[in-house]
């Protein structure tokens, strides 16, 4: 092989991958435009309702931000100092201690 059908091989490739990739590049942006179009019908829709009734369009978005404010709350909750001296520690003990009576009384049951 010389350079030059090397070079040659190359450009009928790339001529190849052009003519084969064009369909799909049309396609492709057709479809973005159809998606483009119903997007826009679609905040057309949402605006026109709004405007008609913008009670309840407030209303739910309240209840959502409280709905997703408490969720991030809820999940940060951080242990107060009963919780974290007291009573984890008593908790720990107590199933340490409950194991420890099982074994116990396992090892009693086998005399």
């Amino acid at each position: 092989m010389t350079l030059e059908s090397i070079s040659k091989d190359a450009a009928q490739l790339g001529e190849s991958l052009e003519r084969t990739s064009e369909p799909i590049r049309q396609a492709s942006k057709e479809a973005g435009q159809a998606i483009r179009t119903e997007a826009e019908h679609l905040l057309a829709c949402a605006s026109e309702r709004i405007r008609k009734n913008p009670v309840p369009v407030v209303v739910g978005a309240v209840a959502f931000g409280v709905a997703i404010g408490y969720l991030i709350v809820a999940s940060r909750h951080t242990p107060t100092f009963q919780e974290q001296y007291v009573n984890e520690p008593l908790d720990q003990a107590t199933d340490a201690i409950g194991s420890t009576f099982t074994r116990l009384v396992g090892n009693l049951k086998f005399w």
